[in-house]
């Protein structure tokens, strides 16, 4: 018997490695809103030079629109469960970022 035109798919299933580079994409968002609450935290607390602020800022807008960006792709439940895992951490940033924008120059 022939196989003709039945393609064997190597490796994983799309799905699959859909939901693998999700989690990557995941882990690394998490990994920098980390980096970037601890950024501002530390030039918060120190008499920090305007640009160590205004790289902070950066920062902070940048992993933010990464933040939203990926919330808009993602349906209800996972939407939930994302602000569920990284949520505070999301609100932690925003408040330093408030913070420092308030902070005199």
């Amino acid at each position: 018997m022939s196989k003709v035109g039945l393609k064997k798919s190597k490796g994983k299933p799309r799905k699959a490695r859909r939901e693998l580079s999700a989690e990557k994409a995941l882990d690394q968002l998490a990994e920098e809103l980390i980096g970037v609450a601890e950024e501002i935290e530390l030039v918060s607390r120190e008499n920090s030079p305007l640009e160590d602020i205004e790289g902070a800022k950066t920062l902070a807008s940048d992993v933010l629109e990464k933040y939203s960006a990926l919330m808009d792709h993602l349906g209800r439940s996972d939407r939930m469960q994302l602000q569920q895992s990284i949520g505070p951490l999301v609100e932690r940033i925003k408040k330093g970022l408030t913070l420092l924008k308030e902070a005199p120059e």
